[in-house]
């Protein structure tokens, strides 16, 4: 991936790319308020999470909203695996885990992606993005009574925050949450050691916005300047946007460990009819771990724009969907427009693909969204032999998607 511009601020970003690759990963993460030292740990009904702190000589640093799940506090003398095992053995805990980092795909994958191509040239934001590439339907949002435009959907992006100054985004958000500092709008902010994924948020953003228009982005920080947080980072997210009257969750990070903690935000969300958008990963591999899932998750694979699968994309039976991934112009926290590669980008083609279909049709469940989504997109198996069957069902097709909606109203 190539070069257009090269300034003060693209240097800075590959003075960063040589700190990552030297091993500075832990401390990035270490670095502001998602530092480790704590373990989340669900009690069982009626007991008292204070008096088993004290127990345990410890502290509850947090508490998932309306759920029985905690945060304690690691005691110096001791370590998080050892505590959570051993908090986890008492009879009045369900269970107790290390709160474990989540990190965006752009971070943790390989090879490292970061924005490139940075701009605050002056440009109309229908003219400046690549936003639909090839394999990607287009659609005639204005069309007389086709309605698929995202107005009355809810779209939460758990992401680094956003920029909410950016003119082509002016209109498009709701006030949102910040799961970092909850008494702090969701800005993006460059709060972390680095701050190479400060901007990640608002192309995420950016893409729902161009494709589906009418709808409403719910920007939820969970990542901070450096593409870091944690499992209760984004258990706390998710769970803000389920009882905010989000429709899609749009997810573009990874965990690398299994969490119950997690998982039951998903279900609960999934219960109550949300649909979970997530980034496949950048790891090149068929490995689920790094991958957010649950049963209705659609884990979305990246593209090249010859529907060629993207060469750091993951892929796997777990994969459902497909979309374009590479080299995604879109807007950016500086208030211009920036380019950027991984599943992070391809996954919010599939959220706004979900809120022109739910706009369509509101009645559809978020089941009924995602086999829409799935059973009108086009193989890319050809062009993929050595990944059949491992993309999904293939390439999403918008304009495919919106008249089978249509087609379910007799229009």
């Amino acid at each position: 991936m190539g070069f257009r511009a090269i300034d003060g601020r693209l240097l800075m970003l590959a003075a960063t790319l040589t700190i990552l690759l030297c091993g500075a990963l832990p401390q990035i993460a270490s670095a502001d308020n998602i530092a480790p030292g704590h373990i989340l740990v669900r009690v069982k009904a009626g007991i008292n999470p204070g008096h088993l702190a004290d127990d345990f000589f410890s502290v509850i640093l947090d508490h998932v909203s309306s759920t029985d799940v905690y945060s304690f506090r690691v005691p110096s003398a001791t370590t998080e695996t050892a505590f959570a095992a051993a908090v986890g053995r008492d009879s009045r805990v369900v269970y107790a885990e290390v709160d474990h980092f989540v990190v965006s795909p752009e971070v943790g994958g390989e090879p490292f992606h970061f924005a490139f191509d940075l701009s605050s040239a002056p440009k109309t934001f229908a003219n400046s993005a690549t936003y639909v590439q090839v394999g990607v339907g287009g659609i005639d949002s204005s069309g007389p009574g086709s309605g698929a435009t995202g107005k009355g959907v809810v779209v939460a992006v758990l992401d680094t925050g956003a920029t909410f100054g950016h003119s082509d985004l002016k209109g498009h958000y709701l006030p949102g949450y910040n799961a970092l500092y909850p008494a702090l709008p969701p800005n993006e902010a460059a709060d972390g050691f680095a701050n190479y994924e400060v901007g990640h948020g608002t192309m995420v953003a950016g893409i729902i916005a161009r494709l589906a228009p009418k709808a409403m982005i719910m920007p939820v920080r969970v990542l901070n300047g450096d593409g870091s947080g944690t499992i209760l980072n984004v258990v706390n997210g998710i769970r803000y946007a389920t009882t905010h009257g989000a429709n899609i969750i749009s997810m573009s990070f990874g965990v690398s460990v299994k969490s119950s903690v997690l998982n039951e935000a998903l279900n609960a969300a999934e219960l109550a009819g949300v649909l979970l958008v997530t980034s496949a990963g950048n790891d090149n591999s068929g490995n689920t771990t790094t991958t957010i899932l649950s049963g209705g998750t659609l884990p979305v694979a990246a593209l090249e724009a010859d529907n060629t699968k993207a060469p750091y994309s993951n892929y796997g039976s777990y994969v459902r969907i497909s979309a374009p991934g590479s080299n995604i112009r879109s807007t950016f926290s500086d208030g211009g427009y920036a380019s950027w590669s991984g599943t992070s980008f391809a996954a919010p083609f599939v959220s706004a693909e979900a809120a022109l279909i739910f706009s369509v049709k509101p009645t559809l469940t978020a089941d009924g969204v995602a086999s829409i989504i799935r059973s009108t997109a086009r193989s890319v198996d050809s062009v993929n032999p050595i990944y059949k069957g491992r993309l999904g069902t293939g390439v999403i097709d918008i304009g495919a998607a919106v008249k089978a909606a249509l087609k379910l109203l007799g229009l």
